[in-house]
């Protein structure tokens, strides 16, 4: 079974390329389809443009894991440098946004497996997602 783990940091939007291309080559690796692998490479790519327009520094992990005869990736995404009352505002947003969506329609329950954010402190923020094979 193939294990690795990807790091790169943001602070241009060539390393937004070069991640999502690392995220699709690791995931095929450890044995996502084509078309999930995309997905996934796409999805990471979000995350770096939103690191990018956040802020002006962040790095994208990414992790090939095992659990219980499972296989699959995580995301961790360090968004640096920002404002505490930016995260808490955003956060707000997100959540009256989620509120009045019925996620049990949609099709992108299907895209991630678990999603979290953990404010480290004032200034940093820890967004880990996992989606498994």
């Amino acid at each position: 079974m193939f294990n690795g783990v990807i790091s790169v940091r943001i602070k241009t939007e060539n390393q937004i390329l070069a991640v999502r291309t690392k995220a699709r080559w690791l995931a095929e690796k450890i044995g996502f389809d084509k078309v999930r692998a995309g997905v996934l490479s796409t999805i990471i790519s979000e995350i770096a443009r939103l690191i990018l327009s956040q802020t002006n520094t962040g790095r994208i992990d990414i992790l090939s894991i095992r659990s219980n005869m499972k296989t699959g990736v995580t995301i961790l995404a360090f968004v640096e440098e920002l404002e505490r009352n930016e995260i808490e505002k955003k956060l707000t947003e997100k959540r009256r946004i989620i509120k009045r969506i019925d996620f049990s329609t949609l099709a992108v329950k299907q895209i991630v497996d678990e999603f979290r954010i953990f404010p480290v402190d004032n200034r940093e923020l820890i967004m880990q997602i996992t989606k498994w094979v």
